[in-house]
């Protein structure tokens, strides 16, 4: 039996929702008559990689097939009921993601020939959603085998792992909130002082948090056997 069946349910809806924005853009360019469409734009918001109209549309449905080619090999091996729930969010988010930024290439494709670039503006906005809801899923995070902050100290200790994953929560929420604020920046140059935040709570989560984290379990310990 498939472990992740209800997954590939979901992911099928994913798989049509990318289909439909695909077949609208693709829809979209063949009444505009071009040849051509942008897939890539530079940091200048230069488009500097093209596609046919196909070939662009194609992509974002099968990014998700791929995705669910994966979940079903997934399924293969062992995983505890915690591990699961912690593979199943990062499997629907990837592939939430995918359907997101399938529809924002497009749709900034859509507009090649104008004056409009990519749209910035939603991918600060995309990003700042996904950090807020990694960061209301940290705090909730067991110890897994591949997601996580996996650091020695982490890895060692379950209470260090649930004592850093509920502080990084918060930092990532808050970070989150920021990136989002960027989205009013559009692409401006001063957009990145908004991901600073971001920045900073990656390095706290990884190499302070744990290590303050672990000091201070070591000496709870330490004071219960002397009580």
């Amino acid at each position: 039996m498939n472990k992740f069946k209800k997954e590939l349910i979901v992911l099928a809806v994913f798989l049509v929702a990318a289909s439909a924005i695909s077949i609208y853009f693709y829809g979209e360019f063949k009444e505009s008559g071009v040849n051509k469409v942008p897939i890539h734009w530079n940091i200048n918001n230069e488009a500097d990689n093209f596609a046919s109209p196909l070939v662009a549309s194609l992509i974002g449905p099968a990014v998700i097939i791929l995705i669910m080619v994966a979940t079903v090999a997934m399924s293969r091996k062992e995983y505890s009921k915690s591990e699961k729930r912690s593979t199943r969010f990062v499997i629907l988010l990837v592939a939430a993601l995918m359907v997101f930024i399938n529809w924002v290439t497009l749709k900034s494709a859509s507009g090649y020939g104008t004056e409009e670039g990519f749209d910035i503006s939603l991918v600060h906005l995309g990003l700042g959603l996904i950090f807020i809801l990694i960061g209301n899923q940290f705090g909730k995070m067991p110890r897994s085998r591949w997601i996580g902050i996996r650091v020695p100290a982490t890895l060692n200790n379950e209470e260090v792992w649930n004592r850093v994953h509920r502080k990084s929560g918060r930092l990532m929420v808050l970070s989150g909130a920021c990136v989002i604020a960027a989205a009013f920046m559009g692409d401006k140059p001063g957009a990145v002082f908004f991901y600073i935040p971001l920045f900073v709570s990656l390095i706290l989560m990884i190499f302070v948090l744990p290590a303050i984290e672990k000091k201070k379990v070591e000496n709870e310990g330490k004071l219960n056997k002397n009580n």
